[in-house]
């Protein structure tokens, strides 16, 4: 499995690139906004996106709305500290394929290979939200 780990804080992009590779997987770049998000797709189409949230220049949904009208097919996996209501709402109506939060370290491996097997995947806080988000 080729990823590619976007987020604006350096020291996370590479802890997971480290933790990753020890793993198997492999990462083909790392990047820190949502800009750099869409470049290196396009350079690389890996399997999976991982991908933060809320960053400088563009945002991961923006970035990710943009990969999603080129490549309906593109696996987006949402790794961030935000379990805002919001995001989990426009993640979901996007059509991306996860949302973890980093506190929630211990499911991001399995969440990788979940997504990329075609699974759709959730942390455990935000699978209790998401009742309620339907309803409103």
């Amino acid at each position: 499995m080729r990823t590619v780990i976007v987020d604006d804080d350096g020291l996370v992009a590479i802890s997971l690139k480290t933790i990753l590779e020890a793993q198997g997987i492999e990462v083909a770049a790392t990047g820190n906004d949502g800009k750099e998000a869409i470049e290196l797709y396009h350079q690389y189409h890996p399997d999976v996106l991982l991908m933060d949230i809320q960053m400088k220049e563009m945002s991961g949904l923006e970035a990710a709305e943009q990969i999603l009208i080129e490549d309906a097919e593109a696996k987006i996996l949402f790794l961030t500290t935000f379990s805002d209501d919001e995001y989990i709402v426009k993640a979901l109506r996007l059509g991306t394929k996860g949302y973890l939060l980093k506190q929630d370290h211990n499911s991001i491996l399995p969440a990788l290979q979940a997504v990329y097997s075609g699974q759709t995947v959730f942390g455990t806080e935000i699978i209790s939200k998401i009742p309620e988000l339907l309803q409103s």
